[in-house]
Parts: C-alpha cells; sequence; structure tokens
C-alpha cells in the first residue's frame, strides 16, 4: 500500500507506476474506491463506499460517472422517481417500514361507541 498526503492506493498500476487495473484508493476522509482504474481515473466499474452512509455503484469513464446507483447503509437503493420514504405524507425511513413501524401521529385509538344512558 503506498500512501498520498493522507490518501492511500493498494492494486494495480501500469509500466509507469501509475494506478491502472483493480485496486482500491482510499480518500483522507475514509471514503473508499475499489474497482477498476486506468491511468489514475476512475474507469469502469467501481464502487465508492461512504462509511456509515452507504456506497454508490457505477460504470465510470475516465473519472465520469455514466451510470449508477445509489444505496444507503441499511442496503436501500435510492429511486429518483416513486420514492416512499420520508415524503411529507410519510415520514418514516426505510427500516421503519419495513419493521412496521406507525407513521407519526397516526393513532392506534379507534372510536368507541356512545355509552347508553
Amino acid at each position: 500500500m503506498e500512501e498520498f498526503i493522507k490518501c492511500s492506493y493498494s492494486g494495480e498500476r501500469n509500466e509507469v507506476g501509475a494506478m491502472n487495473g483493480k485496486g482500491e484508493f482510499t480518500f483522507p476522509n475514509g471514503t473508499r474506491y475499489v474497482g477498476e482504474l486506468v491511468d489514475g481515473e476512475f474507469h469502469g466499474k467501481g464502487t465508492l463506499f461512504y462509511p456509515g452512509r452507504g456506497r454508490y455503484e457505477a460504470e465510470w469513464d475516465h473519472g465520469k460517472v455514466i451510470t449508477g446507483q445509489l444505496f444507503f447503509e441499511d442496503g436501500l437503493q435510492f429511486q429518483d422517481e416513486k420514492w416512499i420514504y420520508c415524503s411529507p405524507e410519510d415520514r418514516r425511513y426505510n427500516i421503519e417500514i419495513t419493521n412496521g413501524l406507525r407513521p407519526a401521529g397516526e393513532s392506534n385509538i379507534t372510536p368507541t361507541t356512545q355509552e347508553k344512558s
């Protein structure tokens, strides 16, 4: 493993020593990229892992994302459309919905009938 100003890299290199092939690059904040590189750039399939937050799986072209998917720490995949989590109508997270927690403010009390006198 080689260190670069609080970053580190372990993996394959080309004949001039540039990061090339499969490898793992760690940023100073702990974010890691694991995947394919060409001449020091993310290129091909690779994943960014954000500690305690989730991961971003993508197809890269010389450092630019071609396609990608964001996954939260609990495995939930982010969606641009039809997002049902933490909406104004229902502010629950994925784990709350998955485990059957009711939305805040929803009552378990049922209306009672008026007692006959």
